[in-house]
Formats: structure tokens, sequence, C-alpha cells
């Protein structure tokens, strides 16, 4: 039941929102822009808190946690993620200083850089630019993702992470995704829908509220359904 209202907006970017998360699930939420999909996952990470309604994990209200211990279980990757000028292994390394470099290279291979960083002139050592500059926009994100799970995350999430990707880089952030899932409990964000066909579950919110709720199939499968239309709107 979480309402939401920015100080500055009059109207709710949420309003008596329930959504259920399992443990090692892959649960999408999808919807036009605006409709609320970002505030809620902002409100899950405990950016925001909610207006009114409780945020709760195993039962027990996010606000009583140590949000600094909660953040350290999670990983997540943004549309645009800020890469730093430095090499791939630094990059990784900031988000697990601990990390060893058979720790680098597996999360590589799982996040499906490993091939392109193998042809690189240093490989993992390779500095990667401003802003991750020297890199294509699949080959960004995918070290995003790359250092989003080298901490071995309980919930990861992303957030539009593959819209502004071409179709091969969308399909190897695809299969990083199905490889996870089941091992961790994934959140995505998603306007590409072809992101999000192997879900367990999804939510479609729009202006602020949850619109229509399940499993992705038999939403897909459902000419009715409001996932139906996006998906036939996107031609899939």
């Amino acid at each position: 039941n979480v309402t939401f209202s920015y100080p500055e907006k009059k109207k709710a970017a949420l309003n008596g929102v329930n959504i259920i998360i399992e443990k090692g699930s892959f649960t999408a939420l999808v919807g036009p822009s605006g409709s609320g999909k970002t505030t809620a996952v902002d409100l899950m990470l405990g950016l925001f808190h909610p207006v009114s309604g409780k945020i709760l994990i195993d039962g027990i209200e996010l606000k009583k946690f140590n949000l600094n211990s909660i953040r350290k279980k999670v990983g997540y990757v943004p549309q645009d993620p800020l890469l730093f000028n430095s090499s791939i292994k630094e990059n990784l390394l900031w988000s697990l200083p601990e990390a060893k470099e058979e720790d680098i290279w597996d999360a590589c291979k799982k996040a499906n850089a490993e091939d392109f960083i193998k042809l690189l002139p240093e490989r993992i050592e390779t500095v990667l630019g401003d802003r991750g500059v020297r890199l294509s926009g699949g080959q960004r994100q995918r070290i995003a993702l790359a250092r989003a799970i080298i901490r071995k995350p309980d919930i990861l999430f992303l957030d539009e992470a593959t819209s502004s990707l071409d179709a091969e880089s969308e399909d190897l952030i695809q299969e990083s995704i199905n490889t996870l899932s089941g091992q961790t409990t994934i959140v995505v964000i998603a306007h590409r829908l072809s992101t999000i066909k192997n879900a367990d579950f999804v939510y479609v919110l729009d202006l602020g509220e949850v619109k229509e709720s399940g499993n992705y199939q038999k939403l897909k499968n459902n000419p009715q359904s409001l996932l139906n239309n996006m998906i036939e709107k996107q031609g899939m």
C-alpha cells in the first residue's frame, strides 16, 4: 500500500502500490514513461521513504535496517552507467576492492563481456577513457553489469539497461540475465519488452498505480491484457 509524492509535485508518483518480489525470482516493472517504475525501485533502495504504506524485507520494515548493510547486498545497473577513466579491473574493484583476478574474470564471463575483453590490447588492464568512451554502448553496459554482479548481490536491479542498445547487445544482456536468473533476485525496469520475455512475474504500472500483474506468458497470451497490447505495439 505504498504511496509516495515528490515534494515539488502535487500528484502522487505512486498511489497505493502493492508489489511482491519473491526471493530468486525475475520480476519486471513495465509501463509508459512517468508511470512510477524508477520511483518504485528508488524506494526499494531506500533513497526515498513512502508517504504512507510500508516496504518490507522478510516482514521487517526497510527503515529498521541499516541501509548501508542493505546496499552491500544490492547490484544496480542504470540506463547510462558511469564508468571511470581507469582500467576495466579498477572499475570492477571499485565495487568489490577485495576481489581477486579470477573473481573479475568470472563476473565478466557472467556479463558476457569476457570475449571482447580478451581481444583488447591490455585485456582487463585496458583503460576505458572518460565515461568508457573507448567502448561501444553494449560493451559499456556489459562492464557495468559485471561491476554489479562481482559482489554477488542478493538482489540485482536493472533500470532500462538495454533501452539504448542494438539488438545484438540486448541479446547478450538478456543471455546474462537468464544465466543469473534463479541465482539471485532480479528486478528489471524495461521499456523494450523483449528484455523481460523470461520474467517470472510482471507488474504493469501507469500513472503511479499497478494496473495489471501476473506471469509474463499468461499476460502475453491474453488478448485483453495491457501487456499484450504493449507487446503488439512493439511488433514483438
